[in-house]
């Protein structure tokens, strides 16, 4: 039973290590994309947690993300919930 648990508790770590990894390269691409910036400079745009450029981007709640001195356009279903 304990095995399980630890288990279960790797296998949901490493998932959500492996999706914040896919949005950050999601983001950094669209900057570069978008954008016309470095690599390094798209990477220093890219800040984590719940309020940081890579999440605004993958939650998309407009059809656009303003990211310092550039504007994202969301591809994300979520910015046309409603419209």
């Amino acid at each position: 039973m304990r095995q399980k648990l630890v288990f279960t508790f790797l296998a949901v770590a490493l998932s959500s290590v492996t999706v914040q990894a896919g949005a950050k390269d999601d983001f950094v691409k669209a900057v570069m994309t978008q954008c016309k910036k470095s690599e390094a400079d798209a990477k220093a745009l890219a800040t984590p947690g719940r309020s940081g450029n890579v999440i605004k981007l993958k939650t998309c709640t407009s059809s656009t993300i303003a990211v310092g001195d550039c504007t994202l356009n969301c591809k994300d279903a979520s910015s046309s919930i409603g419209g």
